[in-house]
């Protein structure tokens, strides 16, 4: 799945769906004809709909889904008591009207998703691998793993990194990395149209400045890029330190039924003992854990704009 990152103020839930679905977004801004119906969505809504219009209950069995088998259900009972009470010539007509209005239900429900429509909806508002160079394509998606490894971390879901604010912060820093890469990537593309033309030895010299500049940038927003990797592994290892401590947190709260235990085979002193180290370890990695926490709080406030 191709890398994409969403401009932050889109609504919710376009943002959720764009972001599951990014190989649905359109290649290009313009509607295609028909609202994206092809002559496949025809021909495939001709048989359904006829099934809907006199079999409608082999539809709802077919779908399996509770509200389409009830519609099917008393479909299929409406048009056998035309058939029975009015005769076979009020039952067909009946089934064309049902057939003609299934076939434009189904012919409306074909074409583009409604993610491809978010998509030309919002044009401009989000940035994809695929629409980047390869180099920038390649920083968009250490850019995307980092902030991913940041905010589905389990310290992050518990509020040990909560004065980061990271579910602002990350996003507005990854959208403004994926709108500096797509300018850098116009850029490329408009230096690589003029190299090849005619080349002349002042477009030489100015492509030249041109290329420089480029990698100075690129290489800015690379420093970039990497103090939200140091972020995101400061956070996996205080994370791994989290785990450990939790487990033994848990462990220690079963000291009575382990003191229990211990104190039917062997002495109570050597008991408390056996248990009493299950505590101390957690006392350290408690410890361990606040610096672990400390180090990723410290890399993630670094990624925070100075005012002023």
């Amino acid at each position: 799945m191709s890398a994409i990152v969403l401009d932050p103020s889109l609504p919710e839930g376009h943002r959720r769906l764009m972001a599951a679905q990014p190989e649905l977004l359109p290649p290009t801004p313009e509607r295609p004809a028909w609202g994206g119906r092809t002559l496949g969505d025809v021909l495939t809504a001709l048989p359904q709909s006829a099934l809907w219009s006199f079999l409608p209950l082999v539809v709802g069995l077919v779908h399996r889904g509770r509200l389409v088998l009830l519609a099917g259900l008393l479909l299929q009972a409406a048009m056998l008591v035309i058939l029975i009470r009015y005769g076979f010539t009020a039952f067909f007509l009946a089934g064309l009207s049902v057939q003609a209005a299934a076939f434009l239900v189904l012919l409306a429900l074909a074409g583009e998703s409604p993610v491809a429509g978010y998509g030309r909806r919002h044009r401009g508002r989000y940035v994809t691998a695929a629409m980047l160079e390869p180099m920038d394509a390649a920083l968009l998606e250490r850019t995307v793993a980092a902030t991913a490894t940041v905010l589905r971390s389990r310290l992050d879901r518990d509020g040990l990194l909560d004065d980061i604010a990271n579910r602002v912060v990350l996003p507005r820093q990854e959208w403004e990395i994926a709108e500096t890469l797509t300018e850098l990537t116009r850029l490329r593309r408009e230096q690589a149209g003029a190299r090849s033309g005619r080349l002349t030895e002042r477009i030489s010299a100015m492509l030249q400045s041109q290329d420089e500049a480029l990698e100075v940038a690129t290489r800015a927003l690379a420093r970039r890029i990497s103090s939200l990797e140091e972020y995101a592994r400061r956070t996996e290892e205080a994370e791994e330190v989290y785990a450990e401590w939790r487990t033994l947190q848990d462990l220690a709260d079963d000291g009575d039924a382990y003191r229990e235990l211990l104190s039917r085979t062997v002495r109570d002193d050597l008991a408390a003992g056996e248990v009493g180290e299950l505590t101390e370890r957690a006392k350290h990695l408690e410890a361990s854990l606040h610096e672990s926490v400390e180090q990723a709080r410290l890399a993630g406030l670094t990624l925070i704009p100075r005012e002023g």
